[in-house]
């Protein structure tokens, strides 16, 4: 071949077949995951999760209602999270979780100290998560 042939392309079109062969088989690839998605898009979906039931109406703890009758004494007193924990009272930490109703169920020691750092009467703390004392 001479230098001016391989200059003006001559001697590269043999190269170019396999590089459009790969660019075709690509295409075609791709034509047939396009061809795939409306069928797993038309496919039936899942039904709903069940909306969670209200801690109360379950029986569960109400954490969100101990977490609001803390806050609100908390508020009440003007304290911190950590003077509540001063008093007596769990860590700040522990009281945040429960304010954040991070805690799903408080161990008893832990609403002990609720009681003694809120200045509660005995068991109060206690008696909220269960739905027993609407009033603090």
């Amino acid at each position: 071949m001479t230098t001016q042939a391989f200059l003006s392309g001559a001697g590269t079109r043999p190269a170019e077949a396999p590089v459009k062969k790969k660019a075709e088989a690509r295409a075609a690839k791709s034509a047939e995951v396009s061809a795939a998605k409306p069928a797993a898009a038309s496919a039936p979906k899942a039904a709903p999760a069940a909306k969670p039931v209200p801690a109360s109406a379950a029986g569960a703890p109400d954490i969100k209602a101990l977490a609001d009758k803390v806050k609100e004494r908390r508020r009440e007193k003007s304290w911190t999270q950590g003077d509540v924990a001063k008093q007596g009272g769990p860590a700040a930490g522990t009281v945040s979780q429960i304010e954040r109703c991070l805690i799903e169920e408080p161990t008893a020691e832990t609403l002990t100290k609720l009681d003694a750092g809120l200045e509660w009467p005995a068991n109060t703390a206690e008696a909220i998560l269960r739905g027993n004392l609407v009033g603090a």
